[in-house]
């Protein structure tokens, strides 16, 4: 299928749910790339990944899912097939997945030097045999000769569009370009010229230091430029980029095994963004994650209002939600509508209205002023989800908060008293605390209108909506972290065990609404996009079956951030 030539290191990175083989050498392919770019990409055996990606099974469901019906119609893909039709027009044919392969060596690289016009460089050892059964060997006859750095190279140029493709084949490498100045200025390095390269760029040079060891594919940014480019912004699917700015160069590195795949990452900060290596309780609490947990998140560093509002969001009151659609403009009030009418008859006037956020801000305050007189230092957020019988799915939590000093459990039962009493009860009224036992263990629970359950073990905290999670997490309280490394970020998503459930979930939230006119999908004329929720998301989940969990562990110093993602595929 054509389409996937458009993502060459979206199909590299899926490739890499297939199982590890051996790796060729890698050459020095950055040096033979002109400087300037904004992202580099290298891989130890391009044509096996791609090889190994065209008969995985992962292909195949992700092509006949329906979130890639989705992605298919998107706006992204759309401008991307417009822009690889014009290049097609340019070479004189159309590179398919096949064609591809067929220019797809060992050592490869490929260096994007422009967002908006899909500017690159793609070098690559390819075998004089095999280039010679390519689709773009056979119309070099079509393309005008040009010289650089003594060696001679393929020009072709569109008139209509003013795209250009240009190659060349030298000492069993492959230059292929959308520039003919990339092409030339590559064959003039590889002649051992002067110029600039990526692999003297300061970006590259102090990302690789940090990252000494080359995973068997790579991604090097240039997050300065990265960052300038509105292109970036506006298509950018995680929307992070406010939180990139930070940053000024980063490495990725992937390496696959038989247990799954490690996705290694470092991102260097800018002098002004200098943070404060922290080293909190976050391995400590990693280690109170039990088994039946279908959820954790962990962190140390965060303030104290970023947990109260945890704390009130899982356990308490979740706060009320505005919506409106943004394509509307706000109605307009006739100059002629009275202030007052008779359904206002029932309106009291001798008590103040009830607040917009229902009273919430000021239960968070009080949970927030609890913290902070606690010197709470890192939080663990636990999640499953269960049945609630019959179709209905319950996501109860625990939430863990480590402090400084151990928790003054009276303290604590006054705090939470104080913050849930305006939202559960009237004048305090059916609330108050009583002891109960989870498993083992001997909790306080508070009686109202929710659930909550309270345990102190000397510097942690214990709040929770469910007695079996809060078992199971107290069964591992004293548990000695496997990992002594300073983490500063832990979290983790157990797909196999929850994969059932999020389905029905997202079933639920369908349920009612006709199939494509869930407003997130804008099919083409004439197609049927399927449901959100139901079609695209679970079908998402569907083709990432074989992944059984993935987990993100991150260790944060002044100037430096490590990250490790790992996308574990057996059980």
């Amino acid at each position: 299928m054509r389409r996937v030539v458009l993502l060459p290191a979206l199909l590299v990175s899926m490739a890499g749910f297939v199982f590890l083989q051996d790796t060729a050498p890698r050459s020095d392919l950055a040096s033979m790339m002109p400087g300037g770019a904004m992202l580099y990409l290298e891989a130890q055996d391009l044509g096996r990944l791609l090889r190994e990606w065209n008969a995985s099974k992962i292909k195949a469901d992700w092509l006949g899912s329906e979130n890639y019906a989705v992605f298919s119609r998107s706006n992204l893909l759309q401008k991307l097939e417009g822009v690889y039709s014009e290049y097609g027009a340019a070479a004189g044919f159309l590179l398919d997945l096949k064609g591809a392969i067929g220019i797809a060596g060992t050592e490869s690289a490929l260096a994007l030097y422009g967002i908006r016009e899909v500017e690159f460089l793609y070098i690559s050892r390819v075998g004089q045999a095999q280039l010679a059964r390519s689709q773009l060997w056979a119309a070099r006859d079509k393309f005008e000769q040009r010289q650089a750095g003594g060696v001679s190279f393929y020009l072709r140029t569109n008139p209509a569009s003013r795209r250009t493709v240009a190659f060349a084949f030298v000492k069993g490498y492959l230059f292929l370009a959308t520039r003919d100045d990339l092409v030339a200025r590559a064959l003039t390095l590889l002649a051992g010229g002067s110029d600039p390269s990526i692999a003297s760029d300061r970006w590259y040079k102090e990302a690789v230091a940090a990252a000494p060891t080359p995973g068997e594919l790579r991604v090097v940014m240039n997050l300065e430029s990265l960052e300038k480019s509105v292109y970036l912004r506006s298509y950018w699917i995680h929307r992070n980029a406010s939180v990139l700015r930070q940053y000024w160069t980063a490495v990725a590195d992937v390496t696959r095994s038989t247990a799954g795949i490690s996705e290694s990452r470092i991102f260097l900060r800018k002098p002004e963004a200098a943070g404060q290596a922290t080293t909190g309780s976050v391995a400590e609490l990693v280690a109170l994650v039990p088994p039946e947990a279908g959820l954790y998140k962990a962190s140390s560093g965060q303030p104290a209002s970023a947990t109260a509002a945890l704390i009130l969001q899982k356990l308490i009151a979740a706060p009320m939600r505005y919506s409106g659609d943004w394509r509307f403009a706000p109605d307009a009030v006739s100059p002629d509508e009275h202030a007052g009418a008779e359904t206002d008859l029932e309106t009291r006037i001798d008590e103040p209205p009830l607040p917009v956020d229902a009273g919430i801000s000021d239960s968070q305050a009080l949970a927030q002023s609890m913290l902070e007189k606690a010197g709470a230092k890192a939080v663990l957020q636990l999640q499953w989800s269960v049945s609630a019988g019959g179709p209905f799915l319950r996501t109860p939590s625990v939430i863990v908060v480590a402090g400084d000093n151990p928790w003054d459990r009276a303290a604590v039962q006054a705090a939470l008293t104080s913050a849930v009493g305006p939202l559960w009860t009237t004048s305090g009224l059916g609330a108050g605390w009583t002891p109960a036992k989870v498993g083992q263990h001997s909790v306080e629970r508070l009686e109202g209108l929710g659930t909550l359950m309270v345990a102190v073990r000397g510097p942690l905290l214990f709040l929770a909506n469910d007695a079996l999670l809060l078992s199971a997490t107290l069964d591992r309280a004293g548990t000695m972290p496997s990992n002594a490394t300073p983490v500063t970020y832990a979290a983790g998503f157990r797909h196999a065990r929850e994969r059932r459930n999020f389905e029905r979930i997202m079933t639920a939230l369908d349920s009612g609404s006709p199939v494509g006119e869930s407003g997130f999908a804008f099919p083409r004329s004439g197609a049927s996009a399927p449901a959100f929720f139901s079609g695209n998301l679970a079908g998402l989940s569907r083709v990432l079956s074989h992944v059984s969990e993935v987990r993100v562990i991150e260790e944060a110093e002044a100037m430096k951030v490590r990250q490790v993602v790992v996308y574990q595929t057996g059980p």
